[in-house]
């Protein structure tokens, strides 16, 4: 079987149709940046004539597990049980692979990806695995558990890459320094531009407001959001209200505080479409990612492509890429302080 460097190396194998197997944890209806990312290259490799599959977890489950979307297989496989919220526990041992070309990770640690590594290594299938993020961890029991399990785990999948994918020049670095070895090509999160459709979503106040459109999560920084935007008074927020758009586990503690009595000025729109998404980037302004930790946000450079400043917690390197990229501010992670006086800059811009 040719390698991916003996497809690279000879353009006119390049134009016959292969059939690729993208693999990452997470993909529709679940709602995220990565299943963003692996969604718009499956189309863009459809589109180029090539055949498409995309296994990935049936977390949240969904009623049907083989459909067509996009011109992309889906396959969804059913998980046993989810380990710390974000590892579902699968099995490919009846997934057929012989007639795949090249499998692309999107990970290097999670359970799907890492037995899909093995099978394809078996198979003598070329694989490539692209490093979406580093999980950031505060402790040192944290610490010290992610080092053992990226020295047994996530190296082995690397290992086994023929290619390595980092979105940012930052992870490759972060990935030399971690033992990896072999090229490591830097290629950014692909996204989409803002439609030149535009629909005002409902629910939107009339006057200036600052937006935080991304998933609901802990690690999206959503509890520093709100407790930095709790905190700020009406001077501080100089007319402005906060428009939360996104749906994710902290849903709820969002909805709570839209509708506490001290917080009119904070709206809760819940996912929007990308005619009501095009309208925010259009209208906001500013954009706020209080993020713990990060890989290359989408919504980060559909802000910056939309002209919308952006305040961005520097984690993972974000902050230097923001401010040489011109994009707008950063402040320090983990830190509602640091994110109540970047939305006090933004209010005032």
């Amino acid at each position: 079987m040719d390698t991916i460097e003996d497809i690279g190396r000879r353009p006119m194998d390049v134009t016959g149709r292969l059939n690729i197997l993208l693999v990452h944890v997470w993909f529709w209806p679940h709602v995220g940046g990565g299943d963003r990312h692996v969604e718009l290259l499956g189309r863009e490799l459809v589109a180029k004539g090539h055949k498409v599959t995309v296994w990935c977890a049936d977390v949240p489950e969904h009623n049907e597990k083989e459909f067509s979307r996009h011109g992309i297989s889906v396959v969804r496989i059913p998980a046993t049980s989810v380990l710390g919220g974000v590892d579902p526990i699968v099995s490919i041992k009846n997934l057929d692979m012989s007639d795949f070309d090249i499998v692309h990770l999107h990970d290097t640690l999670p359970i799907l990806i890492r037995k899909t590594a093995l099978k394809a290594s078996k198979m003598g299938i070329p694989i490539v695995t692209t490093y979406h993020n580093d999980y950031v961890k505060s402790t040192l029991i944290g610490r010290l558990i992610k080092r053992i399990r990226w020295s047994l785990q996530g190296n082995r999948t690397l290992s086994s890459s023929e290619i390595i994918i980092a979105l940012r020049p930052y992870f490759g670095d972060l990935l030399r320094s971690k033992g990896a070895r072999g090229e490591i090509r830097i290629i950014p999160t692909g996204f989409e531009p803002p439609q030149d459709s535009r629909r005002r979503p409902e629910r939107t106040p009339e006057g200036p407001f600052l937006l935080y459109l991304s998933r609901l999560t802990k690690q999206k920084g959503v509890d520093i959001l709100l407790d930095a935007w709790g905190s700020m008074d009406d001077n501080e927020r100089n007319g402005h209200a906060m428009v939360v758009a996104g749906t994710g586990p902290m849903e709820q503690d969002v909805i709570d505080a839209s509708n506490s009595p001290s917080e009119s000025d904070l709206h809760h729109l819940g996912l929007v479409d990308e005619e009501e998404k095009s309208w925010l980037l259009e209208n906001a302004s500013g954009l706020v990612l209080p993020s713990r930790f990060e890989g290359l946000p989408a919504i980060l450079l559909e802000g910056a492509w939309a002209g919308l400043p952006v305040a961005m917690a520097d984690v993972n390197g974000l902050g230097d890429f923001v401010e040489k990229g011109g994009f707008g501010i950063t402040f320090q992670s983990n830190s509602s302080m640091q994110c109540k006086l970047a939305m006090l800059r933004l209010s005032m811009a």
